[in-house]
């Protein structure tokens, strides 16, 4: 396939130009995530992804959520924390935990630190594997590491754009029922 390339997207209009013919069919939670999808996407609200993946969660019944994210973006993490704490339970964890010394990974440290600890992705991933998060959120993970954390999380995992977090200010989320 090559639909970046396609300049007629005929797909908007019901052709298949695809090599699959059949065997797209939804159902159970797949059904019920692609109409809450569809619904997000043709409602007109202008909403932030925070917002939409907050939406999402309480339709699908999710109860627990997971922040992965970057040390460096500690606050924003708060922040996160801070406004789906009031709808789910939500569990977080720092790129840093369980303190793995670069080092002993056969890594070059980057400074005259005695100590310098290496992002611990999978780490991330097993601590909320064992909260029993619904979802993960990803916030500000290096690449490389949002993909061993994606790879290892028993949850479904997003990505949470960094540049929405200046506006979230103290959000309150709309649920339309």
């Amino acid at each position: 396939m090559q639909c970046a390339l396609c300049r007629n997207k005929e797909c908007l209009v019901g052709k298949n130009c695809s090599v699959i013919k059949s065997g797209l069919e939804y159902s159970g939670e797949n059904l019920k995530s692609i109409q809450i999808s569809a619904w997000l996407e043709s409602d007109p609200s202008k909403r932030t992804k925070l917002e939409e993946i907050a939406i999402y969660s309480k339709r699908l019944g999710y109860r627990k959520i997971g922040i992965a994210f970057c040390i460096e973006h500690e606050r924003g993490a708060r922040l996160v924390y801070d406004i789906l704490s009031r709808y789910f339970e939500v569990f977080s964890v720092c790129c840093k935990v369980c303190s793995l010394e670069k080092e002993s990974l056969g890594i070059k440290k980057t400074g005259n630190l005695e100590f310098e600890a290496a992002c611990n992705p999978v780490g991330q991933a097993l601590l909320l594997n064992n909260d029993g998060t619904d979802l993960n959120i990803m916030l500000g993970l290096k690449t490389g590491y949002d993909i061993l954390f994606a790879k290892y999380s028993e949850a479904p995992a997003i990505t949470l754009p960094l540049l929405e977090l200046p506006y979230l200010g103290d959000s309150e989320i709309d649920f339309i029922e």
